[in-house]
């Protein structure tokens, strides 16, 4: 017989660790690809302005 080195329920807990990381991936690559548009655009204006935009988006998002 084969012993499992995990639970059911710590491996339910992997799963949605990896889940939560999955799409706050995804969200950081959303946040990162609005402020690209916005640069090859300039809607935001340039450097700091896009930086702070990045921040204020990152911490509506992902927090």
């Amino acid at each position: 017989m084969r012993n499992l080195e995990i639970g059911p329920q710590e491996a339910g807990a992997n799963m949605k660790a990896d889940e939560r990381e999955n799409e706050r991936a995804a969200l950081e690559a959303v946040i990162n690809y609005a402020i690209q548009c916005a640069r090859e655009t300039d809607i935001l204006g340039a450097g700091d302005a896009l930086e702070e935009a990045r921040l204020n988006l990152s911490r509506a998002v992902l927090t």
